[in-house]
This record gives structure tokens, sequence and C-alpha cells, in this order.
């Protein structure tokens, strides 16, 4: 069993995390992640192995893919973190890609426990 599992996040671990410690971190903000909670990451983990499927990949993610931009607008927005962002500086590193993986979940018969950043941030889509 192969899964790729994207930016991994929870509360207190993540990207999000790291960018509110630095405050100014030098990438570009419009940058796209794929992201997938901890908790969702280790359920598509265990639902796989439970399918017995060898040899193949699976793609792990929540399907509403954010770029670092709007993680952090989310973040401050939310006002369940202390630390203030100040900001990305950054313009030459790479966009990234947006991913869905609803072929995985249909394969497998996995949803996430968190559908979005923003939900389990307590926004409502």
């Amino acid at each position: 069993m192969c899964s790729n599992l994207n930016y991994l996040y929870k509360a207190d671990r993540g990207a999000h995390v790291y960018w509110l410690q630095k405050q100014t971190v030098e990438v570009r903000p419009d940058h796209i992640l794929n992201l997938i909670h901890y908790e969702d990451a280790a359920s598509l983990s265990v639902a796989i192995l439970k399918k017995k499927f060898r040899g193949r990949i699976f793609l792990g993610c929540d399907n509403h893919p954010l770029s670092r931009q709007e993680v952090m607008d989310l973040v401050c927005k939310s006002g369940k973190f202390s630390k203030k962002f100040e900001g990305f500086t950054g313009t030459n590193d790479p966009l990234g890609k947006r991913l869905n993986n609803s072929k995985t979940r249909e394969e497998i018969g996995w949803e996430p426990k968190y559908p979005s950043f923003a939900q389990f941030l307590g926004f409502s889509e």
C-alpha cells in the first residue's frame, strides 16, 4: 500500500502553525496546498489496509485545495490562534497543483471527517 498524503494539519501542527511562529515567510502566497487532517489521513490509511490492496497508490486530500494565503486568511479570521501572521514575501517558488481524490474515495468507500480546512476551523461552506 502506498498513499500520497498532502499537507497534513491539526490544531497544533502543520504549516499554518509554523507560519504563525515565523510571522513572515519568504514563499509565494498563491502556492496551492492540498490538505488533509491527521485523523483523516489515519482513517484513510486504515481503510486502504482493510481492503488489502497491494502495489497501489491512493491519494489522500480533502478535495478543497487552498493557496497558502487562503489558509492563513482562514487561520487569522478564525480567532483560534493568538499569534499574528504578517504575510508571505516570496515570488519564485512553484504554484503547485490542485488535486482531487474522488477516485480514491469511491474505490475505498471513504470520506473525511473534516471535509475542508475551513470546516475544521468552524466555518461553514
